[in-house]
């Protein structure tokens, strides 16, 4: 598992939590976040900084990534939050359109999507926190698509099963109520059984 360093308010950490847990948490919270990509040079170079106290980019006197010592600009993933939805891009094509957007629906590509760096409503939204990681734009994807998988696959899974069992109470022979005590079943195995 890769760790994370996150800027929030007045303090920066490294953080013992995968990325996606921790968008994750970000994401059902509605907290505004931008995640950004960094070597792993970088990462090291950040990983001394936070020892000695705070991240280079928060010092007023430093200004340019040389002297921060990492690039604070490859924008991965960011939320927005008038849609409700990430906003996956690619750090190194940061120019013109075409984007990913994970919501409840799964992980969908638009190819007209804007960007993080030309998105309206992300650069308008005040960044709560700032998160840094060595997964890649590639890296990013492919979790979320083989996750969007794996639900379609629980839900076909899900499919099946219903199918197979029915959709009557097994107990006590009447057609499922979908809780207890309706039409005048009193077992639990109803709480299981499918409601349409």
């Amino acid at each position: 598992m890769k760790r994370i360093i996150v800027m929030y308010e007045d303090y920066d950490k490294e953080v013992n939590m995968s990325l996606y847990d921790y968008v994750e948490q970000t994401y059902r919270s509605a907290i505004p976040i931008r995640v950004c990509h960094v070597t792993e040079e970088e990462y090291t170079t950040m990983q001394k900084q936070i020892k000695s106290g705070y991240l280079n980019e928060r010092l007023p006197r430093i200004r340019n990534n040389d002297e921060i010592g990492y690039n604070k600009f490859r924008y991965l993933m960011a939320y927005d939050i008038e849609n409700r939805e990430l906003l996956i891009s690619d750090y190194d094509k940061p120019e013109g359109y075409g984007s990913y957007r994970v919501n409840s629906e799964g992980i969908q590509y638009y190819e007209m999507g804007f960007k993080i760096t030309n998105h309206p409503i992300i650069n308008r939204t005040r960044v709560e926190q700032k998160i840094y990681t060595t997964e890649t734009y590639e890296d990013v994807i492919a979790y979320y698509k083989s996750n969007q998988d794996k639900e379609y696959e629980i839900s076909q899974k899900e499919k099946e099963l219903i199918e197979l069992l029915g959709r009557s109470c097994k107990t006590c022979n009447t057609e499922c109520c979908g809780g207890l005590k309706e039409k005048g079943c009193d077992r639990w195995s109803h709480i299981i059984h499918y409601k349409e």
